[in-house]
């Protein structure tokens, strides 16, 4: 099954919606490049918590190993929307 840049980009935009939902921040201080620790001042309880609500609101789960891995908005691009 093969995802076209129309449905790609719409799913891109829907997780940073609700990114931005999750972080109350306005969605243009969100970029591939924050990071969570050092941009946002999120702890590690505050990035769990971050991936556990994305996991809810998407109906999609990372593994311990994934979610262990995600230190920018870009890993959470890239584990949420394969």
């Amino acid at each position: 099954m093969t995802t076209t840049p129309m449905a790609a980009a719409a799913r891109s935009a829907s997780l940073m919606h609700t990114l931005s939902t999750e972080l109350q921040l306005p969605s243009e201080r969100l970029h591939g490049f924050t990071r969570l620790r050092e941009d946002l001042f999120l702890d590690t309880m505050d990035i769990d918590l971050l991936v556990a609500g994305l996991e809810r609101r998407l109906e999609y789960y990372l593994t311990e190993e994934e979610a262990s891995q995600v230190e920018t908005v870009g890993d959470l691009r890239h584990f949420f929307l394969r």
